[in-house]
């Protein structure tokens, strides 16, 4: 915590226009920090494929067809 205070003491130094772009740097980096991984589709293939495997495809399309 006393280096946060070290810093905040810092930045109170600091013009306002450099305290906003520093503002601007860090939500930048905890944005970047916090962003989740890409998800490539083909990571889940197969996902819920026991849930099918019972499952006549033809019938199933075909009765989901008729309403």
């Amino acid at each position: 915590m006393q280096h946060i205070d070290n810093i905040l003491a810092e930045v109170k130094h600091l013009n306002r226009k450099d305290q906003f772009t520093l503002l601007e740097k860090l939500v930048a980096i905890i944005r970047r920090e916090q962003k989740s991984p890409d998800i490539k589709l083909s990571a889940i293939s197969g996902l819920g494929a026991d849930i099918w495997k019972d499952v006549d495809i033809d019938k199933y399309l075909e009765t989901e067809r008729e309403w």
